[in-house]
């Protein structure tokens, strides 16, 4: 026992020193009197935590941890009756409201800061073996309780509370809600302090209707109704409306919307308002219905929502003041519907009546909107009372003639824009009245109905109808409103959307008889029809028993077809006449639509059918409708048929005209045989009608069935003859073979020809022999030869039985047949056992068919290419005759030749033919000779015809002629052959064709001035490269040249022959040009006559034609070159002397670089040099092509033409002819080593970038 009193009074005593410790001293007698009170435990645990926070120093982290050790000890040994946790939260508390953010933090690794976080079992963490953290829950009201005090305590955002408030909700990182909106009122605060509100964070909390720090935001930012977003979320921060988002949106809005209308801006009222009206606040009613009432606002549409919205929402009270203010809008927005049908914004100036124009003016000076009814009623019956009863004298004021052609109907005048139509995306949708159009209402009630998915806008119709229902309404009755035309477009309108209301809207017409308007420009369907059907039956049996108007009649309750059966049968039982003029007309009209139905409905079922018909337009189209029915005939089902007949019979189609058109279907697309085509023309007894109209049934067949009928058929083609001769069509038309013996040669040539193309026999243009031949054979020539003459040939004579064996001979001996000539021939012995068959009917030809057999197997191709050469022995004595020739000349121009001679059969003409081919070739004439020696007969020709008729043909070809020349080659080239075979003729000595006769020949053509002077110079030149020419033939070539040279500087010159006479007239010719002989070939310079003729003509240039003359020059000095008279050096410096003298550089330097005189050559260069700009007057491509041909690159190396001559070398690779490598070799050689290796860089497309100078100098060393 004084043990246990030790024990306790050692923990009471150590108690007393801990407290001591921490600076509140407490007795002995305090710890021991206390020890057992759970409430002053708390409180001396709250006091000593508090006192060591509010030390001075601070004290660390360290002290604070010693302390909670002591507190546990406390806890443990003398405080028992308080828990371990309460010594954690107090411990925790304490350090949350130290006011210092380091304490703040260590408060945070005490407690558990999210709900995730698990907390070890007390008994684990008083062992040390874990941090014992405080509660999630406990740990959420601690860091509350201290964020709270620290955010009342604050003055504002700025305060230091305020940084350790939010540093102690911060601890809690899962943010629940009261933790969140803690943070929201902090943040709040800023917002605040952003719109200029000076308030307490205290009075921010304590404030119980937290809309009105919205209010007071706008209060002190009028302007900030503009900035929704960032007041909205201030709402939600400060949580107005608590936790309904809804209303807190709601509230904020309304605010928004009434600062907005102070201002006017009622854009962004709309705005608002839209959103309250989405979100459906019932409460924002009023700020819509202000809105709606601005009548600053021009959008009237939308002002007409935001009142039916208001009304919808606005409270009992208020519904009678907001219907009169809607009632006003809307008659306004009318009146703007119809200003803008008749005068549209933006468009076309549109001109009206006096009477128009004022009144519109007096209703748009008006303002105010409780008038407008007025005005716009009393408008709209000054205009409609002023022009006609109709709605289409209204728009008749409208007198601009574009205005009409833009308008569907007289309602429409803006078709396809905004006011187009009521219901212009439900037309597009069931245009053709194929099912009937309803309201949503009455979806459910009607079968397949089309419903409109979207709320049309009002047509002008619509609108006139209403305004001008609503002035009749004021002035009762008095002002009548004339409605046939509008209630006809209200009607059209409606009918593919709504058919209930087309009915109502026609029934409502003045005159019945209207409403045919309507429904005559509506797509023909059995809907429409049945309505139409339906309208008359209603008002004829309203007319015969009137019904009263107060209430609903049972006849708009009755079944609409029965409706229509029993009106139908009634009237159609006392016809027209019965009844009175009134009613007999929609009687009429009655029976007109019934009469329309029915051809519906036969439509239907053809398209039932599925054969392609158009319902609508078989009703409408009389032309469609009988195609329609001749193209149903035109089957092989028997229902089908069947219902063409009865419809042909109702819309009086022919018979015939079906029948004829269903045998052109048997024959032509039936895929029936013939037997089968025969049996069912039997079967439907065709031909019983058919036969009453033989002309038109002879001009189907011929047209339309014999053009599809295969020439092989025999079998069809017998049945169309036949159905020919049995219908009576023998005498009608012109027939080269009458259809009753087509018959006969049919059924025989079924038998023994069954190959035979017949239409080909047939046919007048072609030739029968060349249908018959293919299949003729021993066994049917005899029987088809008794045929033939009844076979008219293609000039008209009928064929005999000898044509036919001639044609057969010559395919029996080339192709032999089975019978007689079992194999084709190919020995000696068999071409001639082929023969002798033939010769076994030879006594069955004509001796001209006798002679054609003959040469068939003589002379023609097949004989010449077929027959061996034993067979053909006269051929081979030819050929063994030009053996000698055979090894020099081509082998396969050789058998040409003896190809041709075969199948000249030695005549005159066709050997002169060939001889004269071979001449043009170029062949020798001593073959041409032997050609001649050896054809049969005498043909008194010589090899010198020959060639002179050759050369006249390739004179004729010069001359512009259509001479043969044996293929596209140039007659030039011709003749050179033919001169140079004359040439090796003379060398041999063979005296055939002489020098002297070519020239003679040519001659004439090449002294006729009538003729181009450059082919007589080339002919003249062919002739002087092979012969020598006399003096005056070369004076004539030298003329030649100076007339071509002459006509090109001097067109107008005229040069004539006649002065070719004689040299003295030559020279006096030349002296008019101030020039001595050119003829003359003196060799001094100064008397060449090409340098003088250049000479003058430079001195004569003026500067326009200048240029043109140093290039003639050029030419001139060019078309010399490999010649006689080619110019010599001394001659091309006196020339370019010529030209440096008239400024003209650039021809000189090509005349110099192009002489081979390496003199002339150095002087080129010393131009150069001097130059010291390159032009397009000093320099080209041909220039620089000229320089690198000279070899001259290294020694332009210093002149501005060098990087000219790189550039074009580099442009215009020619390989070959410069090699880069041997140039930058040459360059290197003359110690110029960069530029070889730049040269072999852009060469080789080394980029510019990398041809640097130690890349060039690397580049020469490597690869030169």
């Amino acid at each position: 026992m004084l043990l246990e009193y030790s024990k306790i009074f050692f923990f009471t005593y150590s108690v007393s020193e801990i407290l001591e410790k921490h600076g509140l001293e407490k007795p002995i007698s305090y710890v021991k009197n206390t020890q057992s009170s759970s409430e002053e435990a708390r409180k001396l645990m709250v006091r000593l935590t508090r006192h060591t926070g509010r030390k001075q120093p601070p004290v660390g982290e360290s002290h604070w941890r010693g302390l909670l050790q002591d507190m546990l000890t406390m806890q443990q040994n003398v405080y028992m009756c308080l828990d371990s946790d309460a010594c954690y939260e107090i411990f925790t508390e304490s350090l949350l409201c130290s006011s210092r953010l380091e304490n703040i933090h260590l408060a945070g690794q005490m407690m558990h800061c999210s709900g995730c976080s698990i907390n070890p079992p007390t008994s684990i963490a008083h062992k040390g073996k874990t941090q014992y953290r405080v509660s999630y829950k406990k740990s959420i009201d601690l860091v509350l309780a201290a964020s709270r005090e620290y955010f009342n305590s604050s003055t504002n955002l700025t305060d230091t509370c305020m940084d350790l408030a939010r540093c102690c909700l911060q601890l809690i990182t899962d943010r629940p809600p009261a933790i969140q909106e803690e943070l929201d009122l902090i943040q709040a605060l800023g917002c605040l302090e952003e719109f200029g509100v000076k308030i307490l964070p205290l009075q921010v909390r304590l404030c119980s209707d937290r809309i009105g720090l919205i209010k007071e935001c706008i209060c002190q930012s009028p302007m900030c109704y503009k900035q929704s977003t960032k007041l909205l979320g201030l709402a939600e921060l400060l949580r107005v409306a608590g936790e309904d988002p809804e209303e807190r949106r709601g509230q904020v809005l309304i605010l928004l919307v009434e600062q907005a209308l102070r201002f006017h801006d009622y854009k962004a009222a709309n705005v608002h308002c839209q959103e309250l009206m989405a979100t459906g606040y019932s409460k924002s009613w009023d700020v819509c219905s202000q809105l709606g009432q601005s009548e600053g606002y021009q959008d009237l549409a939308t002002r007409q929502e935001l009142m039916a919205f208001a009304l919808t929402h606005c409270p009992p009270s208020s519904i009678e003041l907001l219907l009169a203010a809607s009632s006003s809008l809307k008659t306004e927005i009318l009146y703007q519907r119809v200003n803008f049908q008749i005068h549209p914004e933006g468009g076309e100036s549109i001109s009206m009546s006096p009477l128009m124009s004022k009144a519109l003016q007096e209703v748009s000076l008006g303002s105010n909107s409780a008038d407008l009814l007025h005005w716009t009623t009393a408008t709209t019956m000054k205009v409609l009372s002023n022009t006609t009863t109709t709605t289409k004298a209204v728009l008749q004021a409208v007198s601009d003639g574009q205005w009409w052609k833009k308008s569907l109907t007289y309602l429409r005048p803006l078709h396809g824009q905004e006011f187009g139509g009521v219901y212009q995306i439900g037309t597009r949708a069931n245009e053709g009245l194929e099912k009937q159009g309803c309201h949503p209402f009455y979806e459910s009630v009607i079968s397949n109905p089309f419903v409109v998915e979207h709320i049309p806008v009002e047509s002008l119709a619509e609108v006139l109808l209403r305004t001008g229902k609503l002035a009749e309404t004021k002035t009762e009755g008095e002002e009548v409103f004339p409605t046939t035309e509008v209630l006809l477009q209200l009607a059209s309108d409606a009918l593919p959307n709504d058919m209930t209301l087309a009915l109502a809207y026609l029934l409502a017409l003045p005159q019945v008889l209207d409403a045919n308007k309507c429904f005559e420009k509506q797509s023909h369907s059995a809907l429409s029809l049945q309505l139409a059907a339906y309208y008359y039956s209603l008002q004829i049996y309203a007319q015969l028993a009137p019904c009263f108007r107060d209430k609903c009649h049972p006849l708009y309750r009755a079944d609409p077809k029965e409706l229509i059966k029993m009106v139908s049968r009634h009237v159609t039982l006392y016809g027209h006449e019965a009844w009175p003029e009134d009613l007999a007309a929609l009687t009429k009209q009655l029976h007109y639509y019934n009469e329309r139905l029915l051809d519906f409905t036969q439509a239907q079922i053809l398209q039932g059918l599925r054969k392609g018909v158009d319902v609508q337009r078989f009703t409408a189209d009389d032309q469609y409708k009988r195609e329609t029915i001749l193209g149903l005939a035109e089957t092989l089902e028997e229902n089908v048929y069947s219902i063409a007949l009865s419809l042909a019979q109702r819309y009086s189609v022919s018979r015939w005209e079906v029948f004829m058109t269903h045998l052109e279907f048997l024959f032509t697309d039936s895929g029936l045989s013939t037997v089968e085509i025969e049996n069912r023309a039997q079967s439907l007894h065709l031909f019983e009608t058919l036969k009453t109209d033989p002309e038109g049934f002879h001009k189907h067949m011929v047209k339309y069935i014999y053009p599809t009928i295969g020439g092989f058929d025999h079998d069809r083609l017998l049945y169309y003859f036949t159905l020919l001769e049995s219908c009576g069509c023998a005498d009608l038309g012109k027939y080269a073979i009458q259809p009753e013996t087509h018959v006969r040669l049919l059924k025989k040539f079924k038998v023994v020809a069954s190959g035979l193309d017949y239409k080909k026999l047939t046919d007048e243009n072609m030739n029968p022999l060349e249908a018959l031949e293919p299949i003729l054979s021993s066994q049917n020539i005899l029987s088809i030869s008794k045929l033939v003459p009844k076979i008219p040939g293609k000039d008209g004579r009928m064929l005999s039985p000898s044509s036919l064996y001639t044609i057969w001979l010559q395919k029996l001996f080339w192709t032999g047949d089975p019978h007689l000539v079992k194999q084709v021939p190919a020995s000696p012995q068999e071409w001639l056992h082929a023969y002798d068959v033939c010769m076994k009917y030879f006594d069955r030809l004509l001796p001209g068919d006798l002679i054609t057999v003959v040469d068939a197997v003589t002379f023609s191709p097949k004989a010449v290419t077929k027959v061996t050469k034993k067979i053909a022995s006269r051929r081979l004595a030819i050929l063994e005759e030009m053996n000698i020739i055979l090894l020099v000349c081509q082998f396969e121009t050789l058998q040409k030749y003896g190809y041709l001679y075969d199948l000249s059969r030695s005549e005159k003409e066709k050997v002169y033919n060939q001889a004269v081919t071979m001449c043009l070739d170029g062949q020798p004439l001593r073959m041409i000779q032997q050609l001649l020696e050896v054809a049969v007969g005498p043909l008194d020709i010589s090899p010198k015809e020959i060639v002179q008729s050759a050369v006249t043909k390739i004179v004729s070809a010069l001359s512009g002629g259509s001479a043969d020349l044996g293929g596209p080659a140039d007659p030039l080239h011709v003749l050179e052959g033919v001169v140079a075979a004359v040439h090796a003729s003379v060398d041999e000595g063979e005296e055939l064709v002489s020098s002297e006769d070519l020239l003679e020949w040519l001659r004439p053509f090449c002294a006729n001035d009538a003729w181009p002077v450059r082919p007589r110079i080339h002919v003249l030149q062919i002739l002087g490269q092979s012969f020598h020419l006399t003096e005056e033939d070369g004076k004539l070539l030298v003329f030649f040249r100076t007339e071509a040279i002459l006509k090109a500087t001097w067109p107008q010159r005229q040069v004539r022959v006649l002065l070719m006479q004689s040299s003295h007239c030559v020279h006096q010719y030349i002296s008019l040009f101030q020039m001595p002989a050119f003829f003359s070939l003196q060799t001094s310079v100064t008397n060449n006559p090409w340098v003088r003729l250049a000479t003058v003509m430079l001195t004569r240039c003026t500067t326009e034609n200048k240029e043109g003359l140093g290039n003639e020059v050029l030419k001139l000095c060019r078309s010399l070159y490999n010649t006689e008279q080619m110019l010599p050096a001394e001659g091309v410096k006196e020339l370019c002397s010529l030209l440096l003298g008239q400024a003209l550089l650039l021809p000189s330097l090509k005349l110099l670089l192009e002489s081979p005189d390496e003199h002339l050559h150095a002087m080129a260069l010393d131009h150069i040099t001097a130059i010291a700009k390159v032009n397009d007057s000093n320099c080209d491509q041909e220039l620089l092509s000229l320089l690198l041909d000279a070899k001259l690159l290294v020694k332009c190396l210093s002149t501005p033409f060098y990087p000219r001559l790189i550039q074009h070398l580099l442009a215009s690779p020619q390989l070959g002819r410069w090699d880069p490598e041997e140039l930058a070799r040459q360059l290197r050689e003359a110690g110029h080593e960069a530029e070889a290796g730049s040269l072999l860089l852009a060469a080789r497309g080394t980029h510019r970038a990398l041809r640097t100078f130690s890349t060039a100098l690397g580049a020469a060393q490597h690869w030169v």
